[in-house]
């Protein structure tokens, strides 16, 4: 069950604090200001759209995604990029109705397939996403290289 004290609204560059504590907290050490600077980039992107969780004032949880075509069909996919939820407000039903929210928008746009990706340490993040629908396909192979 949803709390219905929470609200989900579009992020604007003031989240960013919030936001970058949110990234941070998932392993992903990120300060305000490299938060802001990500968000200029992608608030002004068509592809990408980011939602925030609030109680009240405070942000309890956010959800990055953006759309591209896929490469198999002539359809767009959406890709959920990243969710996270307040270590105090997991399993309240906020990652839910983002999800629910985030999908609902990436639909109204007209994409056919929703994809997320999650790293093998996440089991509990596993099991959320299975149980809102989402079904294991495959794997997703990572290589970081220098910039020129």
């Amino acid at each position: 069950m949803i709390d219905q004290k929470y609200a989900t609204r579009a992020a604007t560059i003031a989240d960013s604090e919030q936001i970058a504590r949110l990234v941070s907290s998932l392993g992903y050490p990120t300060s305000s200001s490299q938060m802001q600077k990500r968000l200029e980039s992608s608030l002004g992107d068509q592809p990408y759209a980011t939602l925030v969780a609030c109680d009240a004032e405070r942000i309890v949880g956010f959800i990055g995604t953006r759309v591209g075509p896929l490469y198999e069909s002539d359809d767009d996919y959406g890709q959920i990029m990243a969710l996270a939820i307040a270590r105090d407000h997991q399993r309240r039903g906020v990652g839910r109705m983002l999800m629910h929210a985030a999908e609902s928008m990436l639909v109204a746009r007209g994409v056919c397939v929703l994809v997320v990706s999650s790293g093998n340490q996440r089991a509990d993040a596993h099991a959320f996403y299975e149980k809102n629908g989402y079904a294991f396909t495959g794997r997703r192979y990572k290589k970081t290289v220098s910039s020129a």
